[in-house]
């Protein structure tokens, strides 16, 4: 029988060769997400859980490899040991408890950590424990809704060195490793920089570099072209976890990041950071968000995704940790609510916040709502939100946005909705919509749609409005002023786009 037990320390093994041996035993075991999905008739990979244990037994009750791995790392079962040692074959069980990955319970092999394939990847990430021990202050996350939303954002170009700042399990980090030259990936917890370190070695990842440290710290003299960041931005009075709780007060971890971040890019590089922040009671929060920027040197997005009222954040976040102990969530519930009212924090936003750093010139900052649907991977999207809003900064003239030609993105769909009356059918609604990337939509007039449909790239804007006045029968400078305005918000959103070099048209990466 295995002995020894690693403790808590994040998994790694001794023999640099066990993790290419691992990943053959997992290979041959056809451990994918594609396989699993199709094995278990679950979506998602993610969505195998210990929820729907009694279906998920039955559903890998064959006894493949497969399904032991299954439900030892996903569905988190305990599995037969002479069934795990035929499963891993030409690795040992010894191996495995040595490296932190399982330990052995009698007759039974239970899981350390989970390990999920993800995109292409392996990733080891902590359990969610729901028993005696509960959850330890350094628990590393896997792969939730904000990492992907950050994956799905990110802009995705060409860089010789990136950094995942805040990485947990390592995913941005090796997201950003298929498009880099090195990647750093930095975390202030220590057993994340293991737990990261452990799946980059796993996944053969050898341009990625982990390293310790608290926020830049350990990156400091590095000029970076793209960095990423999914820091613990709750906002709350606590500092349990390294994942949720940095420690700071209100929103202040991201200003933090918004203000030391520029002097570690280089010119033209983007930093793009997940994160939450408050809203202050008498204050607007675009107004608030601007005065963080002023000074930095970069271009500034902030785009929000969802905004709750500080009660239902409260619950939201605390469902993560207490759902099972009602007396301790109550307890936890008020005192956030008691810190909020101290911060006059009305309610909290959530979203993605992305700079450029830019000399030379003006800087700017924008802040809207983010789309309803975002159909990704969109980081390609926002780096050209970047470059419309350049394009409109060089045009703020009427007379040079007239001059200019424009052609409508091919993602653009003209909907129409109609509606029975007793004349005939009616149009009751009219909206242009985007299919692909940050997918915004809006109501138009059809003599606007109309107008954005000859947009060819061929002919001036002011030729164009030309035409729309003659079918209006108005005159044209009697119209373009409330036309541009139209125009500019349909450059900005993406449904038009500058003709020639000005702006390149983007597709999604394969």
């Amino acid at each position: 029988m295995p002995q020894g037990d690693p403790g808590h320390g994040p998994p790694a093994f001794e023999a640099p060769d066990a993790y290419a041996r691992l990943r053959e035993v997992l290979a041959r075991a056809q451990f994918a997400d594609h396989t699993i999905v199709e094995a278990l008739g679950v979506k998602d990979v993610r969505a195998v859980s210990d929820r729907d244990v009694p279906l998920l037994l039955r559903a890998t009750r064959r006894g493949t490899p497969l399904d032991t791995l299954v439900r030892l790392f996903l569905i988190g079962v305990g599995t037969d040991v002479e069934a795990t040692r035929r499963a891993i074959e030409p690795m040992t069980l010894e191996e495995w408890v040595a490296a932190g990955l399982v330990r052995v319970q009698g007759s039974s092999v239970v899981a350390r950590v989970r390990l999920l394939p993800f995109q292409g990847f392996l990733l080891a990430y902590d359990r969610t424990r729901r028993d005696e021990e509960g959850m330890s202050p350094d628990h590393v996350m896997g792969i939730g809704s904000s990492s992907l939303t950050l994956a799905n954002l990110t802009i995705r170009r060409p860089c010789e060195l990136a950094l995942d700042l805040g990485t947990g399990c390592g995913i941005q980090a090796f997201l950003a490793a298929r498009h880099s030259a090195r990647v750093v990936a930095a975390d202030r917890n220590p057993r994340a920089v293991g737990m990261a370190a452990f799946n980059a070695r796993l996944n053969g990842l050898a341009n990625v570099e982990c390293l310790e440290g608290d926020a830049f710290e350990p990156v400091q003299g590095r000029v970076f072209g793209l960095v990423v960041s999914n820091p613990p931005f709750v906002i709350s009075p606590d500092a349990r976890y390294l994942y949720r709780d940095s420690g700071l007060p209100t929103d202040q971890i991201t200003q933090k990041i918004v203000r030391e971040v520029p002097p570690l890019l280089r010119e033209g590089g983007y930093c793009q950071i997940l994160c939450n922040w408050a809203h202050i009671a008498g204050q607007d929060w675009r107004e608030r968000l601007a005065g963080w920027f002023a000074g930095t040197g970069c271009d500034a997005w902030a785009m929000r995704s969802e905004t709750f009222e500080a009660g239902s954040y409260a619950c939201n976040w605390l469902r993560h940790t207490e759902r099972d102990d009602p007396k301790l969530f109550l307890q936890f519930f008020e005192a956030w609510m008691a810190y909020y009212e101290r911060e006059r924090i009305e309610a909290i936003s959530g979203g993605l916040i992305t700079l450029r750093r830019r000399s030379g010139g003006r800087n700017w900052f924008r802040a809207d709502d983010a789309p309803d649907k975002m159909l990704g991977p969109a980081g390609d999207a926002v780096l050209q939100s970047f470059e419309l809003h350049d394009f409109l900064e060089a045009a703020q003239a009427d007379e040079g946005l007239l001059r200019r030609r424009l052609r409508v993105s091919p993602d653009v769909r003209w909907e129409q909705r109609l509606e029975p009356t007793p004349e005939g059918w009616s149009l009751a609604e009219s909206e242009l919509r985007l299919t692909r990337g940050l997918t915004y939509s809006g109501r138009v007039d059809p003599f606007v749609a109309r107008l954005v449909a000859r947009c060819d790239g061929e002919r001036e804007l002011g030729a164009l409005l030309e035409e729309m006045a003659i079918a209006l029968g108005k005159d044209a400078a009697s119209v373009a002023p409330a036309c541009l305005d139209i125009v500019r918000r349909l450059v900005e959103r993406g449904f038009l786009l500058p003709a020639g070099a000005h702006c390149r048209q983007w597709a999604p990466q394969p």
